[in-house]
């Protein structure tokens, strides 16, 4: 879905869950009004406008139970706005029961902004409001049947043009406020996702994002290599020039990292010096020509602070689902040849599988 937007419709896209209450609620209470009211007008004599009421109230029934059965929601979203607009413009020109039918056009506005959004909203006030401005001066030109005297009438379109332009307002900083809740949601999920001192995906995010590769893996075929990397004498360089320097060697080593992968890798922290990189539609030769790449340019690059140069280099150790499905499986397979590459003198990736086809 798109994302939303403070100045348009997305957000009622977006924010599918709440406008489907909303109009579910206004379905069923306003279908449960119009017959309320219908019965009484019925049984007061008022036959063709007890009718009417009905008949809205079946039409917007009816839609409310195809959406409830087929899910087309930008149909019965139309159509309910289609219904309640010419609701209103008939509660304008037939003067409803004892000429009281302005008094339920109050709550379109609200209605509108909430079933359509701001700027269809808008384009739909307007259209109600000029329509309601000739029906009421200029019955004779639509055969309406009201009869309201000229105070009523003008009462009516300035309390009406009141109610819409604070009901925009309102609706204007909900949907702002609504944004910018969003959007500080998704910076918390971030967080939630990030390792703050390297920028890169924390151990959460990066075995999300494991996990739903492994998803697709399995859906389409494929293959994906895992690398776990580890920081060589990552200790030594804490205790000979303090945790500064040990966090600007992360941090130079996770932008090398992010730098060198393609733009379908993913790379993560996955805890004090390691960092685990997933390969995508990888298989293990290509996935060890890659993480080569990085290692020997990390070893070729050292870092200088002040009068420090400090030559950095990785150990790193590879698997892919050619051999294992499960994540657990992939993270003790490459945890042992990561071992297995610190044992063989660090600086270096095991399995040692370039010589293969």
């Amino acid at each position: 879905m798109p994302a939303s937007s403070a100045n348009g419709n997305v957000f009622y896209c977006k924010n599918f869950d709440q406008n489907d209450i909303a109009s579910d609620t206004l379905c069923l209470l306003g279908s449960f009004c119009l017959i309320l009211f219908g019965t009484k007008s019925y049984f007061s004599g008022l036959t063709a406008y007890s009718f009417s009421l009905f008949a809205f109230a079946c039409c917007t029934l009816l839609s409310f139970v195809y959406y409830k059965r087929y899910g087309n929601w930008r149909f019965h979203r139309g159509f309910i706005a289609a219904s309640f607009t010419f609701l209103c413009l008939f509660l304008v020109a037939s003067g409803g029961e004892e000429n009281t039918g302005l008094l339920w056009c109050y709550a379109f506005p609200l209605l509108s902004f909430t079933i359509v959004g701001p700027i269809y909203g808008r384009i739909l006030i307007t259209f109600v409001l000029t329509c309601s401005a000739v029906i009421l001066y200029f019955p004779d030109l639509v055969w309406a049947s009201h009869s309201y005297t000229d105070n009523t009438k003008h009462r009516f379109i300035g309390s009406i043009i009141f109610v819409s332009v604070m009901a925009h307002f309102m609706e204007r900083s909900r949907v702002i406020a609504q944004t910018q809740s969003d959007e500080a949601n998704e910076e918390l999920r971030k967080l939630a996702r990030s390792d703050e001192l390297t920028g890169t995906y924390n151990r959460r995010g990066i075995k999300q994002k494991v996990q739903l590769e492994l998803h697709r893996v399995v859906r389409d075929r494929t293959e994906m290599s895992l690398v776990l990397c580890d920081v060589d004498l990552f200790k030594n360089i804490n205790d000979q020039y303090g945790h500064d320097m040990g966090d600007l060697a992360l941090k130079h080593i996770a932008n090398r990292m992010r730098n060198l992968v393609r733009v379908t890798d993913v790379v993560g922290r996955w805890g004090g010096e390691e960092f685990l990189i997933l390969l995508p539609n990888t298989s293990l030769n290509e996935g060890y020509q890659l993480i080569e790449r990085i290692r020997e340019r990390i070893a070729s690059e050292p870092i200088v602070v002040d009068d420090i140069k400090l030559n950095l280099s990785i150990s790193c150790g590879i698997c892919s689902t050619r051999f294992f499905s499960n994540f657990d499986d992939l993270i003790k397979t490459a945890d042992k040849s990561l071992y297995d590459a610190k044992a063989h003198g660090r600086n270096c990736t095991r399995p040692s599988i370039h010589a293969t086809g």
